[in-house]
C-alpha cells in the first residue's frame, strides 16, 4: 500500500470511528472496540513507520491522517500525548513551507 492509500485509509477509519452513530444508528460496544483497535493500529504503525512524504503536501496529508487517528481512537498506552506533540511541531514546520 502507498503511503497516500495508507493515510487515506486512516483518515477514512478514524473519521468513521469518530462520526459512528452520529446518523441515530445504535453502536455495539463490539463494533466500537474493533474500530477503535483498527484505527490505532493504523495510526501507531504510520507513526512507526518514519513516512514524512516526498512533498510538502504530503507531509501535511500524513500529520493530518496521524492527528486524526491519536484523536479518534482512545486507546493510550502511555506514548500518545508525546507523539501528537511531535506531529503538531512537525506541523510548525510543514506549515511555514506550504504556498
Amino acid at each position: 500500500m502507498s503511503l497516500s492509500e495508507e493515510t487515506l485509509s486512516l483518515q477514512r477509519a478514524a473519521h468513521d470511528l469518530m462520526y459512528l452513530g452520529m446518523d441515530g444508528s445504535p453502536v455495539y460496544s463490539d463494533d466500537l472496540s474493533r474500530r477503535n483497535g483498527e484505527v490505532y493500529r493504523m495510526t501507531t504503525a504510520l507513526y512507526n513507520s518514519g513516512f514524512k512524504g516526498s512533498t510538502v503536501e504530503e507531509q501535511a496529508n500524513v500529520c493530518l491522517a496521524l492527528l486524526m487517528g491519536y484523536n479518534a481512537s482512545f486507546i493510550d498506552h502511555g506514548e500518545k500525548q508525546e507523539h501528537i506533540q511531535e506531529i503538531l511541531n512537525r506541523c510548525w514546520d510543514i506549515l511555514e513551507v506550504l504556498p
